[in-house]
């Protein structure tokens, strides 16, 4: 077993953690996407649309925290494989960008067997995400984790024709909903393996879907499912880590478990089936590393900091039992205008309760 020094760096936690040994403190992963520009003074749709501030907006952030967030990864936004595909996006000034639902590029059945499929290494942000993690981790990777992001083949498609047309299509059209997934799913598999060749450790793959909040789980997996298991593959082929991301309530935990063997699991609410996190944690807790999973409407917007850090002790205590197997972390996106002094709160909060 390895051996860590007393004080580990934000990688060896992330590792500590991963392979259910005890880290000398719970890591954290604030999520913190938007939020970073709020330290360089920049616009959102200036962060989004720049790859070398982002990472600049980053590092900037780690350093406002004291050093006290273990893991970085570049994300934009969900909009962004869509808009290689060719999907028109909005840039709010001070928002997130997202697909324009006014100017879909599935406008009809017949446009999904007419999607184009794409080269993600050369075009628009998915070529900045590329280029920005492996800048994060030229910057970060020696002593922090670094990893790498991928939305879902549904959630794109969904980006692109509308998430409820797109359901409707699965039960009346649902041949040409595959045919999109067939030319969509190797350019996710590519963009995947590209992140992990400039350095990311891992790849997120956000599975929105797999939830009961969206979509019933025997639809997730005759539909999703063998397609994300592509990309899951394509990862570990390349030599790195599968994680997932599910904000959707209930997420189907046992069925993602089965398809996608992730060793992390980021999440806001509790797996379909368990009503509490106490319940959650009991079941799960020791089957897959847990990120998450605290509100990130009220620990960015609505608490102060003394009420974020009992909210994170909650968590740190609730997981406690896992074996290390547990990153502090919002259930989502810290949000975009949330409180600085929140997420610098949730620093403090793993190192006062979450020490071993």
């Amino acid at each position: 077993m390895k051996q860590f020094k007393d004080e580990m760096t934000g990688l060896e936690r992330v590792i500590a953690a991963m392979t259910y040994q005890k880290p000398d403190r719970v890591p954290v992963v604030p999520q913190s996407i938007g939020i970073a520009r709020r330290v360089l003074g920049v616009s959102m749709s200036k962060l989004s649309r720049d790859p070398d501030i982002y990472v600049e907006a980053q590092l900037q952030l780690h350093k406002l925290c004291d050093y006290g967030f273990d893991a970085f990864a570049f994300v934009y936004d969900l909009s962004v494989e869509a808009e290689a595909f060719g999907q028109s996006v909005v840039y709010p000034l001070e928002s997130t960008a997202y697909a324009d639902p006014n100017n879909l590029l599935i406008k009809t059945v017949d446009d999904y067997r007419r999607l184009q499929r794409i080269n993600p290494r050369e075009t628009g942000r998915m070529k900045d995400t590329i280029y920005g993690t492996e800048k994060l981790v030229k910057a970060k990777g020696k002593e922090y984790s670094v990893g790498g992001f991928v939305y879902g083949p549904l959630g794109v498609l969904g980006q692109m024709r509308g998430h409820e047309r797109m359901f409707v299509d699965i039960m009346k059209n649902k041949d040409a909903v595959i045919e999109a997934l067939e030319i969509i799913t190797p350019v996710l598999e590519d963009y995947a393996v590209a992140q992990v060749e400039v350095g990311a450790g891992g790849i997120t793959i956000d599975t929105l879907c797999a939830s009961q909040s969206i979509m019933g789980v025997k639809m997730w997996e005759a539909i999703e499912a063998p397609y994300a298991k592509r990309i899951a593959d394509a990862v570990r082929k390349a030599g790195g880590a599968v994680m997932l991301h599910n904000c959707g309530n209930g997420p189907y935990f046992e069925e993602q478990i089965k398809w996608l063997e992730p060793v992390a699991i980021s999440h806001a609410y509790p797996a379909a089936g368990c009503k509490t996190w106490e319940e959650h944690a009991a079941k799960w807790g020791k089957k897959v590393l847990h990120i998450g999973a605290m509100d990130p409407s009220k620990i960015g917007m609505v608490w102060n900091e003394e009420q974020v850090m009992e909210e994170c002790r909650y968590f740190i205590d609730t997981f406690d039992g896992c074996n290390g197997g547990f990153f502090l972390a919002p259930g989502c996106e810290f949000p975009p205008n949330g409180t600085l002094l929140n997420l610098i709160a949730m620093c403090r909060a793993a190192k006062a309760y979450g020490t071993n």
